[in-house]
């Protein structure tokens, strides 16, 4: 257990105009808990004192939304838009430039705003924390930005001022794109539903058919309101001393005073009755329909502000489905009513508690049997409860969420104080799970019926219950695509020809605004870091590189918390062609198969009760020093308590040499399963589905992300499924001959962190493994295929979506170029120069960038939830003309600079060194490699730079290749306007009848 830092001061006393309330050590997080309040302000301030080098400081606002027009999300863009002291157009993205930040952003909840920022570099951190305070207390607030970050009208074609108009934002984007997710859709819907009378029934991103109707005087209204010191909740984390805090603070909140907090959130008054919701969401006129319903069920089931409750409510979740072998689960899936399970188990909103379950790939007309099905299981489950082992188990996986260092902790602490914090409860509440899993346990022992009972009254016997069906619809679009016409109508029939070329002048004002960079005047105002702050040399992962048997092993000294972690990398560089597209199927067995005469559930149980999760996953990238050396491997990694360590090795083990697909049943639902899942995550993953289907073509590692990753994998899936009774014994094979591929001592490679006790446990392990695998190195590599530019060059894919993400690949210089340095700052500036004010604040994406992946060999521009294409397709092609004229300055590069060498220097927590420094051994990324390139890009100037990246754009160009994920309509318009139009076909697949017209 981390040290917990030593009492500095005491409740009653005061330091710059803070008092102290509470100085409360929480051994569970190594931290000493100070909290404050400005006397005269009435601000409270949460800091969590500790010995972590990361350090976070966060100004949040309970901000409870008063209708759906997103008012709250719309602030907290507008907030970041510039401020009274830092007068510059989105001074955030201004810090990212020149930051260390290990995060930096701003989120809207359902009833709070946050603003965090966070560096493992005090100085940063503080500047950080400067532009956010006059960012939140002090924004400008001006009808621009409104306009821009939230909504606006604009002529549809700007050579046509008086022509048709249209709502542009990037808010407004935003949620266009959040509501065509079915998924999102579905928990907006059903969470407006189970809270009809508080403001958790109200949509606080942002109902693009209500963002219009928000103005700019209510915004400002609502800042006055919420945004004051006597409404805020200020966090901080980490080893920076309390006092310097409150150094930062005090001057700050001088001359504020006192006012009373905004009013406390409410609870649902609870239903005497069930309620159901019968809803749709939108496809394409074209799609298939069949088995695409989804239903859920959803009970208030607890309160989220009592620890206990609470606790016992997670456990009871782990139990009923937290793993494959989990009877509420295992009984669902096997019903066959639909494909797969989503959005299971408890779920905290507010001061509320949900208990939910979701089912994908279903039809309407099972929904009462998917009731029938639920209610009679949890009463079986009630009435012969789970015996002291499963519980046991359960418990143990939720002790995890506590003991487990995460990746962004800081974070997750601040999320977890939040949470009941605002609410008028302990803030410490959830940061001290440990000991109320401990009375849990005994309140278990002393009670065996205890999860029987919270069985029958907070689900069986429950009536607020709410049953949500959401169906495709193939009309859906088309009707909201009516509405937004019949308003937009509306609105021009009432304007003169004043009004509509005020209007085309305000349009053009705010893209000419947008093009405009910040006055060099204005940004030398912001605090920054210069070259001189960065460290001399890079972070490197303390531990030593040995062997186990022949296996090359990593072995990391970072604080693991009584967890250990082991991750093997097997390589597959030589997997015959024919089993590349069989690799998901071993990834998904992991998880989900039976293992050495165990079925899938009793190995659901096992890994539950020994591991806090197996996962697996496939690596594709070259070696740092050679481009022609591949280095393709799936990885399987594993977490474990230390005292589990042997029993999680057996499970380990098991899975590795003995997985075995010959449950013909299970292996029917792992398919359905996946299935549904691609079919969702292409569609909810645009900008990912479009990136990766435009790289396909380029090199090795594209073609093989879009064999066992893109629609080629649904493709795949789907063709199992079509004959499966035929099909089955060959995919069993292939699955096993995929498993006995990887059984060779050649492939393996491991990555271990944790305690000495548990790697005497690991190399004993490994050690014996190895004396059981071939004695064979892989050989030549086999790409399945590749044949290097056969993919169309420019295609779009049409799915049910209100706004497109788009995606230009092309070849880039490798990691081992000795330009990669310059390109890597360059590719931050052409982002951020380029691609921010021309796709997201001129074009209202909402997201936009330029990427480098020097292992990849490849550039990839990008937008995400973009009202336009060929504009933005456009902007793309301008990228090379954009470094030639940009004018780059010493300060610029100095800034892109710093942002870069962060990847260098960023905090390493035990999971993630555990992958990283496998990564680093397999690829060649040694301190030497490391520490050259970090030294090249401290010497980059604005020539070199310049020099780089346009030489790199030049050479990739007549490569590059091009996807956009959209609604046919948008596709087909944007093909009007391009020299070089798309190649359009379906992203999914088409209903028969669809299909049967095609091929006609």
């Amino acid at each position: 257990m981390t040290e917990i830092p030593e009492i500095v001061m005491a409740p009653g006393e005061r330091r710059r105009g803070f008092v102290v309330e509470r100085a409360t050590p929480v051994p569970e997080i190594g931290a000493v808990a100070y909290r404050l309040r400005h006397a005269a302000s009435g601000a409270r301030l949460l800091h969590l004192h500790c010995a972590d080098d990361e350090n976070l400081f966060s100004i949040n606002f309970p901000t409870p939304p008063p209708d759906d027009t997103g008012l709250p999300h719309i602030l907290e863009h507008a907030v970041l838009a510039g401020s009274r002291r830092y007068p510059v157009r989105e001074p955030m993205f201004e810090m990212i430039r020149m930051s260390m930040a290990t995060f930096i952003n701003a989120m809207t909840g359902k009833d709070c705003t946050y603003y965090p920022v966070a560096s493992n570099v005090r100085r940063d951190l503080f500047n950080l924390a400067e532009v956010y305070f006059d960012a939140a207390f002090h924004p400008l607030l001006t009808d621009e930005t409104l306009q821009r970050e939230g909504h606006h009208l604009a002529p549809e074609s700007g050579e046509d001022p008086q022509g048709a108009l249209t709502i542009n934002g990037i808010v407004y984007n935003e949620m266009k794109g959040a509501f065509s997710n079915p998924e999102e859709r579905l928990a907006r819907l059903a969470t407006n539903a189970l809270f009809p009378t508080t403001a958790y029934g109200r949509e606080s991103g942002g109902d693009p058919e209500a963002i219009p109707d928000l103005t700019l005087e209510r915004i400002r209204e609502f800042h006055d309101r919420f945004y004051h010191p006597s409404n805020a909740y200020f966090f901080a984390y980490g080893d920076i001393p309390t006092d310097e805090h409150l150094a930062f603070l005090a001057p700050r909140l001088a001359g504020y005073e006192r006012r009373e907090p905004a009013l406390a959130l409410e609870r649902e008054p609870r239903w005497s009755r069930p309620q159901s919701l019968h809803d749709t969401y939108a496809v394409a006129e074209d799609e298939a329909t069949d088995q695409r319903t989804y239903l859920q069920i959803q009970w208030l089931a607890g309160d989220a502000l009592d620890p206990m409750d609470a606790v016992l409510m997670r456990v009871l979740s782990l139990l009923l489905l937290g793993h494959e072998g989990a009877p509420l689960k295992r009984a669902i899936i096997g019903s066959r009513l639909g494909a797969d399970i989503f959005a299971a188990g408890e779920d905290p909103i507010g001061p509320e508690l949900l208990f939910q379950i979701g089912l994908r790939g279903s039809e309407a007309d099972r929904a009462e049997a998917f009731r029938e099905l639920v209610t009679d299981t949890l009463a079986e489950i009630a009435a012969d409860p789970p015996d002291r082992e499963a519980v046991a188990a359960a418990f143990r996986q939720a002790a995890f969420d506590l003991l487990e260092i995460e990746s962004m902790q800081p974070l997750h602490r601040m999320m977890e104080a939040l949470a009941p914090w605002i609410h008028g409860a302990d803030p410490l509440l959830y940061l001290r799970t440990g000991g109320y899993l401990e009375a849990g346990w005994r309140r278990y022992e002393a009670e065996p019926d205890l999860f029987g009972r919270l069985i029958r009254e907070r689900l069986l016997e429950n009536p607020h219950r709410l049953e949500t069906v959401l169906e495709p619809d193939r009309q859906w679009e088309a009707r909201a695509a009516e509405r937004r016409r019949a308003r937009l109508a509306r609105m021009e029939a009432s304007l003169d020809e004043n009004e509509r070329r005020a209007i085309a002048e305000q349009s053009e004002r705010i893209e000419r605004s947008a093009s405009e960079p910040n006055p060099p005047e204005a940004v030398a105002q912001l605090p920054q870091l210069a070259i001189g702050d960065l460290p001399r040399e890079v972070r490197t992962i303390p531990g030593e590189r040995t062997e186990a048997g022949g296996i090359p092993v990593c072995r990391n000294e970072v604080a693991a918390n009584g967890i250990s972690y082991l991750t093997l990398e097997l390589d597959i560089r030589d997997l015959p062609a024919h089993l590349w597209p069989e690799v998901p199927r071993f990834v998904e067995g992991i998880r989900k198969l039976g293992a050495a005469g165990h079925d899938y559930a009793a190995m659901g149980r096992r890994i539950a009760a020994h591991t806090g999760g197996i996962e697996a996953g496939l690596q594709l990238r070259s070696h740092a020093r050679d481009p022609e050396t591949p280095l393709w491997g799936i990885q399987v990694s594993m977490k474990a308590l230390d005292e589990q360590i042997e029993p999680a090795l057996d499970v380990l083990g098991d899975l590795l040499f003995g997985l075995d697909p010959r449950d013909r049943g299970r292996l029917g639902e792992v398919l359905e399963q996946a299935r549904a899942r691609k079919r969702s995550s292409l569609v909810q993953e645009g900008s990912r589905t479009a990136s990766r289907r435009a790289a396909r073509g380029l090199t090795p590692e594209g073609h093989l992300a879009e064999l066992v990753g893109g629609r080629a994998q649904l493709e795949r899936v789907a063709g199992w499924l079509e004959d499966f009774d035929a099909a089955h014994t060959e995919l069993m094979s292939r699955i096993e001959a995929l498993r006995d591929h990887l059984l060779a001592r050649g492939r393996w490679h491991a990555s271990f962190t944790g305690g000495d006790a548990a790697w005497r446990a690991v190399d004993r392990r490994l050690r014996s493994w190895s004396e059981a695998l071939r004695d064979e190195a892989p050989g030549p590599a086999d790409p399945a295929g590749f044949a290097p530019g056969a993919a169309p060059r420019r295609e779009g894919l049409a799915a049910s979506l209100q706004v497109a993400h788009a995606a230009t690949v092309l070849p880039a210089p490798h990691q081992s170029h000795p330009d990669q340095p310059l390109i890597a700052a360059g590719a931050h500036l052409l982002s951020l120069d380029h691609m921010l004010p021309e796709v997201r604040l001129k074009g209202g994406a909402y997201g936009a960038w330029f990427r480098y992946d020097g292992l990849g060999r490849r550039f990839a521009f990008g937008s995400y939830q973009d009202p336009n294409v060929a504009r933005t397709l456009a902007v793309f092609e301008e990228a090379r003309a954009a470094v030639s004229r940009a004018g780059w300055t010493e300060a610029d590069v100095e800034r892109a600079v710093i942002a870069t060498a962060k990847r260098e220097h960023k905090p390493l927590r035990p999971a993630e060194a555990t992958d990283l420094a496998l990564d680093r051994a397999r690829t060649g990324q040694d301190a030497e490699l490391r520490q050259a390139q970090y030294e090249g890009l401290l010497a980059a100037t604005p020539e070199k730079v310049t020099r780089a990246l346009a030489e790199a754009l030049e050479g990739g160009a007549p490569h590059a290749a091009t996807c956009v994920v959209a609604g046919r309509d948008a596709l087909e318009a944007a093909n009007a306007e391009l020299a070089t139009p798309l190649e359009i076909e379906p992203l999914l697949p088409q209903a028969a009848e669809a299909a049967g017209e095609e091929a006609g």
